[in-house]
């Protein structure tokens, strides 16, 4: 294969916040010229599978080390399961909020590269030998130089650029600026490394697209001239390489971290809370508290304090008896969770789930009749031999609806499947790889006791017990419009020419190292797609 020698250097960018649909339709639309030219170059993907919940960092880190999160402590993978999460194994626990200060009254962000753990690497680390750059990116960890250079500078940066309303000023500038400074690198490698080689992995972050998203929606113009400016400075990295010498050796991949969508409307809880004795946790304000909601747009991740332990400060979670009969109320939560406005889906964990064997629970509330659906997923083994079972029983118990499917009906048949087995199956269907994905995110320590999802009809925007703002266009739900991403792997004129029909962003990592002739770390549960 010619590409085995003649690469490199790769450059991965993520776009934050990018819909599948939008982009390409974009691109065919002449809009985005240079990413037309690095799809028509080499291998791209129309639907590339984002992870479980789409949520920024969650997702990132899973582009980043190529394996999706799980058990934290006693298997390979990344710690990160959700945006805001609780850390239940110390006492008092405390809660990570990625993009606020948090319980230790500092911003969390930076947080990311120890969140992830040792027992998964990042791109930058499985590179090995070779000169590594981090633009405008927290999941750093490996990386040789960083820019912004020190942490309190990206910081900063990130907060200026997400919060900055002036989109001339700072936006499409911070863009040009990034990829600039990734040509340096390559112009002046001496000035960033201890030699004269040009970098070998580049990681560059273009984060103006979500916040342009949340602000104005995929469907303002000032969200596709965000895009517009994005392809602009893209074509400016192409020409720089180009000019330099290194285009015709050098790999660029485009992708996503998630899509999008528009909630319906926005929701109140009201009373609920008080009404059925649950009092939010929170670390300063109010330690007695029995429950935390990490954070719920239009899919809510509940913590409840457990009892059965003997320990009154203990945060361990609670069994299924206890969740039934909860608190000074003794409540059902699974019932009174469904009673708030527009929540249709439910997971959650079964009693005695270990590494390598368990059971999620899924539930789904019929809009029209009220009626309870119950499906099941069962796991078995662990890393690369995981395994999992979707199980339904007769009538109408399928969660996901997969039993409407032709396809995806086939793996309804009380057989354990591979991760590789239900991307085939479920790529192109709503809810994709999700009896796979739930059930590596239940397997983390730090996950939520109970997940719901409105699946979009009604958004509440909390974090921590706390309602950030009145956002409708979110990214969150297990629909295709919020769940599939584009791949596009370009650049140098030797790459195969190669539509790939459906993927996962997991896969982006050992593609790009088996480019570069290396070999991915054992927790990569990705798959080279060449």
């Amino acid at each position: 294969m010619i590409w085995m020698n003649s690469i490199k250097h790769v450059i991965f960018c993520i776009i934050d916040d990018i819909r599948s649909e939008h982009f390409y339709d974009l691109i065919e639309r002449g809009s985005l010229p240079n990413l037309k030219i690095l799809t028509e170059s080499g291998v791209y993907s129309k639907n590339c599978i984002t992870d479980f919940p789409s949520l920024t960092y969650p997702t990132q880190v899973s582009m980043m080390t190529g394996t999706y999160t799980g058990n934290y402590l006693e298997e390979l993978c990344h710690g990160v399961p959700s945006f805001h999460w609780m850390e239940r194994n110390e006492n008092p626990p405390f809660l990570r909020s990625y993009n606020s200060v948090g319980s230790d009254e500092r911003i969390q962000i930076y947080k990311l590269n120890d969140d992830l753990g040792n027992n998964c690497k990042t791109l930058f680390e499985m590179v090995g030998e070779g000169n590594t750059v981090s633009i405008s990116q927290f999941i750093s960890r490996g990386a040789n130089y960083l820019f912004p250079e020190r942490k309190t500078k990206l910081i900063l940066y990130y907060l200026l650029i997400k919060h900055s309303y002036n989109i001339n000023k700072y936006i499409t500038k911070a863009n040009l600026v990034a990829v600039k400074k990734l040509l340096k690198t390559f112009e002046h490698p001496k000035k960033f490394f201890d030699n004269k080689e040009a970098p070998t992995v580049s990681n560059l972050l273009f984060l103006s697209s979500d916040i342009m998203m949340h602000l104005y929606g995929f469907d303002s113009e000032l969200y596709k001239l965000n895009l517009f400016h994005i392809d602009k400075v893209l074509g400016i990295l192409l020409e720089g390489l180009d000019k330099l010498g290194y285009l015709e050796e050098t790999a660029i991949a485009i992708s996503s971290d998630h899509g999008n969508y528009k909630a319906k409307t926005l929701g109140d809880f009201g009373n609920f809370f008080n009404e059925n004795s649950l009092n939010h946790y929170h670390p300063r304000k109010n330690t007695k508290g029995n429950m935390n909601l990490g954070g719920f747009n239009s899919v809510g991740f509940f913590n409840f304090r457990s009892k059965n332990r003997g320990n009154d400060k203990s945060w361990d979670h609670p069994n299924i008896t206890e969740m039934e009969n909860y608190g000074p109320n003794q409540i059902n939560l699974f019932e009174k969770l469904f009673t708030i406005k527009g929540v249709r889906l439910m997971y959650y964990s079964d009693d005695g789930n270990t590494t390598k064997k368990g059971k999620i629970h899924l539930k789904r509330k019929d809009q029209k009749t009220g009626k309870i659906v119950e499906s099941s997923i069962e796991y078995s083994g662990s890393s690369k031999e995981f395994k999992t079972k979707y199980l339904t029983e007769a009538g109408d118990s399928d969660v996901f609806n997969y039993s409407n499917d032709e396809i995806a009906s086939k793996l309804l048949d009380n057989k354990f499947h591979t991760l590789r087995e239900w991307l085939d199956a479920t790529s192109h269907i709503d809810f994709p790889l999700y009896p796979d994905l739930l059930s590596r995110n239940f397997k983390n320590p730090r996950r939520a006791d109970v997940v719901v999802s409105t699946c979009g009809d009604v958004a509440y925007n909390i974090k921590h017990g706390k309602k950030e703002n009145k956002n409708l266009y979110l990214h969150d739900i297990g629909l295709r419009k919020s769940a599939v991403v584009p791949l596009i792997v370009g650049g140098s004129n030797d790459l195969p020419l190669k539509e790939i029909s459906h993927c996962k962003i997991v896969d982006i990592v050992p593609t790009l190292l088996k480019m570069l002739g290396k070999k991915p770390h054992p927790s990569v549960v990705g798959e080279s797609l060449i």
